[in-house]
């Protein structure tokens, strides 16, 4: 079934000597693939002639003039001029030196097409470009560029190609210019490899319900930071009504839906603890079950005033252009509430294995899912915040040769382990000082400490708004399934030869000679949690590299 969006991308950069321009064909590469990760239908050209930019045009307005299409796209990347306030897209075989005005393709002309085939049109120039020979130099004050401007030639006199025309958007129409009129668009000179107007438009372009709006002030503003203030980007707009690149409202319940799934297990957890009515009620736990689902609550309002802020055109995470403290802040930040989601849901596979195994228990279930769920929260949050942490920095640090995924992997592996060893000790203190109960067994704690490692995951990458998408949403899913597997696996990886060497039951025993010895227990804290840890961060880094594989973006950068 045809799509609802046609899009036509042209990037044309093979000009003769001097005028030739790097990115736009990377451009128009780069643009495609990110339309069709949108389910955009998409005509594309790469340093196209004439005849191919007319034919493009041909099979694109068919295709719009279909009764399923509501939207057609114009995205072009290249040379480009004004001739009489008109403006026109340069092909790759214009001749400077003969009569060759009929060699320009008037982008009115493809505006008046789009207008009598589909309800919706978009238009997105990132033209008139500043020429090849364009320098950089840096100086004391900073980046700046020398623009020698070149012509070209139209019946034997030269015109400038400095700067396009304003053009009058009429009926639901939406026309982004990379450039002011009348001024230039910077190659890729500035950027990187693509331009600035379009490495910014791929980056923003997933972001879900995004109105076109907020999101060309997005680009204005990397725009201008990417040029020193050099370039300002343009728009005109007769949009009747907002229109979304990544239009997904029920994603955004998605995002939510690990702090809705967080805030009932949390309800869960405070239910059980008022209904026992068989044990005495200590005013502490009583507390301490109703700040849970109040923590859960929060969160939940917290992504919401996300989604609204976002909406109305804040940005809403720090990207790789951000200062690099804001960067930490945004994955600690991450990794924290992720910890905290996810150990919702493992306190409670935790309680019940511990409970079963408990003979003539002497509190109630719900008293000791509370005692859990604080438990697991003192170690997944920083679980979450070290193991996301740390694969960022490895990936940061990762050798060509060994590959980025093995090495965010690893780094998740690590700072899982640093996060064990920190936090071990001190539960098995806490833990360890109660003699009516029954030992903390890695049996016991393993199976619900991996279902929350992979949650912790899931709720991170659930709840990153930005770059939310239908393939992502199942993708985490499946990637959090698949890691319960992997975890499973390293389990047996690392603790069967501990086990088949004693070494488990040798650190039991000491822990129960010492029982109520501070430094005796956090030493065997400290030897427990590293193992323990290492598996759980195996957990987290598994579901960040599945994530990554399987829906094509970052997780940890």
């Amino acid at each position: 079934m045809p799509s609802k969006t046609q899009a036509l991308v042209i990037g044309n950069g093979d000009y003769p000597g001097t005028l030739r321009l790097d990115s736009p064909p990377r451009d128009a590469t780069e643009v495609a693939k990110r339309f069709i990760e949108l389910s955009i239908e998409v005509e594309q050209l790469v340093d196209a002639t004439f005849d191919q930019t007319n034919r493009g045009i041909d099979n694109f307005i068919g295709r719009a003039l279909l009764p399923s299409t509501e939207v057609s796209i114009l995205y072009y990347s290249g040379h480009g001029m004004q001739i009489d306030a008109k403006n026109y897209l340069i092909p790759v075989d214009f001749d400077q030196g003969h009569d060759h005005y009929a060699q320009l393709v008037s982008v009115q002309d493809i505006l008046d097409r789009m207008t009598d085939a589909s309800a919706v049109r978009i238009v997105l120039l990132d033209a008139c470009r500043s020429n090849a020979d364009a320098r950089q130099i840096v100086g004391s004050k900073g980046l700046s560029l020398r623009r020698p401007e070149k012509d070209f030639k139209l019946d034997g006199e030269l015109v400038s190609s400095r700067g396009l025309a304003e053009i009058k958007a009429t009926g639901d129409t939406f026309i982004a210019f990379a450039a002011a009129p009348g001024d230039v668009a910077y190659d890729g000179e500035v950027s990187g490899d693509l331009s600035p107007f379009t490495r910014s438009f791929v980056d923003n372009l997933e972001a879900v319900d995004l109105p076109i709006s907020n999101l060309t002030g997005r680009i204005r503003s990397d725009v201008l930071k990417m040029t020193g203030n050099r370039q300002r980007t343009w728009d005109q707009s007769s949009l009747m009504v907002p229109f979304y690149f990544n239009p997904g409202s029920l994603l955004l319940f998605a995002g939510n839906f690990m702090a809705v799934v967080g805030l009932f297990m949390a309800l869960a957890v405070y239910s059980l603890m008022i209904s026992a009515t068989y044990f005495p009620r200590e005013t502490l736990y009583v507390v301490g079950a109703a700040a849970l689902p109040m923590v859960a609550l929060g969160i939940l309002l917290f992504g919401l005033q996300s989604v609204y802020s976002r909406l109305r055109g804040n940005v809403a995470n720090a990207d790789q252009t951000s200062p690099r403290w804001e960067r930490l802040v945004t994955a600690l930040q991450k990794g924290a509430l992720g910890g905290f989601l996810g150990s919702l849901l493992a306190a409670p596979t935790l309680s019940v294995l511990y409970y079963n195994g408990w003979v003539g228990p002497n509190i109630s279930l719900g008293q000791l899912m509370v005692e859990m769920t604080y438990g697991t929260i003192f170690a997944a949050c920083p679980l979450g915040v070290a193991s996301i942490f740390s694969a960022g920095l490895a990936r940061k640090w990762s050798l060509p040769k060994v590959g980025s995924i093995a090495w965010v992997f690893l780094g998740s592996c690590v700072g899982g382990a640093l996060a064990g060893a920190a936090t071990a000790p001190f539960l098995t203190y806490y833990f360890g000082t109660m003699y009516d109960r029954p030992q903390m067994t890695p049996d016991r704690l393993l199976p619900g400490s991996i279902v929350g490692a992979a949650f912790i995951v899931l709720a991170i990458v659930n709840f990153d708004f930005e770059r939310l998408t239908r393939r992502r949403v199942w993708t985490s899913i499946a990637s959090a399934l698949l890691a319960l597997i992997c975890g499973a696996i390293m389990a047996l990886i690392v603790f069967g030869p501990l086990y088949l060497s004693g070494i488990v039951e040798a650190v039991i025993h000491y822990l129960e000679l010492n029982a109520g010895h501070f430094w005796q227990m956090m030493e065997g804290g400290f030897i427990y949690g590293l193992p323990t840890g290492f598996v759980l961060g195996s957990v987290i880094g598994s579901a960040i590299v599945l994530t990554e594989r399987l829906s094509g973006k970052a997780v940890v950068s």
